[in-house]
């Protein structure tokens, strides 16, 4: 009699045991899946993020490029209807506005390059991120 009530209560930790291991290895599981979700959904947002400033870039550089086109057309009207001097001086405006314009062009290159260097290095994380997750251990 007392070796069977050892043996329930032996029985009753090991099962106690085994439903506490089952529970954390359910509760590892469901936060190795919540951190891969997290990564996802931060590598989303990045992606997102960096698609829309190169697409404002794009159309910045598109918006810049029609209104100096516009201003040339005003600037080559005022020249034929002024004198000499005029003229010269709003040429030289025009360059200095064309030289501006081509400097700032450059610069939002530049900007969008560097966007897309962050773009691959965010890519590059993630797909180490979703390595190391596809890597640890399940219980």
């Amino acid at each position: 009699m007392a070796k069977e009530t050892v043996n329930e209560a032996a029985l009753q930790v090991i099962t106690s045991l085994r439903e506490a291991n089952q529970a954390i290895a359910r509760s590892v599981v469901a936060a190795q899946e919540r951190n891969a979700k997290f990564a996802q959904s931060l590598f989303t947002s990045g992606v997102e993020v960096l698609k829309s400033h190169a697409e404002e870039t794009q159309t910045l550089l598109q918006e810049l490029e029609q209104q100096t086109q516009k201003q040339q057309e005003m600037f080559q009207k005022l020249i034929q209807e002024m004198g000499q001097d005029a003229r010269q001086e709003l040429e030289q405006q025009m360059q200095k506005q064309q030289e501006n314009f081509q400097k700032l062009a450059r610069e939002l290159e530049q900007q969008a390059q560097k966007q897309q260097e962050a773009f691959q290095k965010l890519m590059q994380a993630s797909m180490e991120v979703s390595k190391n997750l596809l890597h640890t251990p399940r219980l």
